[in-house]
């Protein structure tokens, strides 16, 4: 075995990382703090490819449009919504197409074309699919053979016509998480901003979802200011999250129902918004800005086009930014429960390190910054999907195993 002790070590077999998950878990205390170390542990982020799926010329069953997020079920078959071409392709572990299913509509199990881009799909261990339809404001639930079984509408908050961001099955439970903060289309009576916001989980048992809070968070002083923090959660086995509300590195780990029991820390800093950087970042949104501008023409409709063009350039000359940039940019959570974090690069590169923590909080070890990007999807004995865009910005999809160093294998507890 080589093992190096020094800044940016590199373990290179099995053994070593094998021994330090052997450690005994620790009693649950009200907020147990653990603090990890700032040396990072490298691990090697060239993973095998098991298959690829998604071709602008094939024409045929994986030529996908707008692809709506993936799911693995626990018999490795990968699930695919496409909300252009409204249906969800399944694919089984050699990459083959099993089957289709979902569709355009008014009826049961359909969905409206209006409502495609904001559906959103979680897919449970034993194959069912749970999407959400803003507009009818409940789950459409399928059996694991692609056949509609039922609607559950929402209860509680229903009246404020919530839109969920990306949604996550819970391990081995009739329960999805909404992995960040929940919009509203109505709002509340304007009033003082609150001081917290809520993590949210429903509850897909009976004839109505349930909506319960899975985590209390912070509520940062504007939702307008470029770097403020993001809320991120994702699902723990048991019903916990692991989710991080703050521009510092901490991130939470909670009990079901809510109570913090844990919180990681690792002594990074985050990154001062000076006035260098607030210019620098207002240059690159125009740049932006400006190449996605079509060529002017001379009818009315481009004179209010113009103008509107002329308001979004002004907002983002006069926007609001946060007075520093969080150290973290993105938190998924694995098959078992394993926790992987997006690290912030140096402006203004975004694409920096992702660390793994067990589901305990134990450190794993960091990706370098390019070796990986964060799966889209974890799924059992490893498999895990990527969601790439070739270079005329057509979908495809890139499954990978995880190297037996990284626990992301079949839960016991799912």
């Amino acid at each position: 075995m080589m093992e190096h002790d020094h800044t940016g070590r590199m373990l290179t077999t099995a053994a070593a990382l094998i021994t330090l998950l052997a450690t005994a878990a620790r009693p649950l205390a009200a907020q147990e703090v653990i603090e990890l170390p700032a040396e990072d542990r490298l691990l090697d982020g060239d993973f095998e490819e098991v298959y690829r799926v998604g071709s602008l010329d094939s024409g045929g069953w994986d030529m996908f449009g707008n692809v709506a997020g993936l799911g693995f079920d626990g018999a490795g078959n990968l699930y695919i919504p496409d909300t252009q071409a409204m249906r969800i392709a399944v694919v089984d572990p050699e990459g083959s197409l099993v089957r289709q299913f979902i569709g355009e509509g008014e009826g049961p199990g359909e969905f409206g074309r209006d409502a495609a881009r904001v559906l959103r799909f979680a897919v449970m261990r034993d194959g069912r699919v749970a999407v959400y339809d803003p507009g009818r404001i409940g789950f459409a639930l399928f059996r694991s053979d692609g056949e509609f079984e039922r609607t559950m509408p929402l209860g509680g908050d229903r009246e404020r016509w919530p839109i969920l961001p990306d949604i996550q099955a819970f391990p081995g439970m009739e329960r999805v998480l909404a992995a960040t903060r929940v919009n509203y289309l109505s709002r509340p009576d304007p009033g003082p901003r609150p001081r917290f916001r809520y993590t949210l989980s429903y509850d897909l048992s009976g004839d109505e979802a349930v909506v319960d809070t899975a985590a209390t968070a912070w509520n940062r002083p504007s939702d307008r200011q470029v770097f403020g923090p993001e809320l991120m959660a994702g699902a723990l086995p048991g019903g916990g999250v692991a989710f991080s509300d703050s521009s510092t590195y901490a991130i939470k780990l909670t009990a079901p129902g809510g109570r913090v029991t844990r919180i990681v820390t690792r002594p990074f800093r985050p990154t001062p918004v000076t006035d260098r950087i607030r210019r620098s970042e207002i240059e690159r949104r125009l740049d932006a800005f400006e190449a996605r501008q079509p060529a002017a023409g001379d009818s009315a409709m481009q004179v209010a086009v113009q103008r509107m063009i002329e308001a979004q350039r002004a907002g983002i000359e006069s926007m609001e930014f946060y007075h520093e940039m969080p150290v973290l940019l993105g938190l998924r959570t694995g098959w078992d429960g394993t926790i992987w974090v997006r690290r912030r690069g140096e402006y203004p590169q975004t694409e920096g390190p992702i660390d793994a923590l067990t589901a305990e909080g134990d450190y794993i070890g960091t990706f370098p910054p390019g070796s990986t990007a964060l799966p889209d999807a974890f799924g059992p004995n490893g498999l895990v999907a990527f969601l790439e865009t070739d270079e005329l910005d057509v979908p495809y999809v890139v499954v990978k195993r995880l190297p037996e160093v990284i626990p992301n294998g079949t839960c016991a507890a799912c």
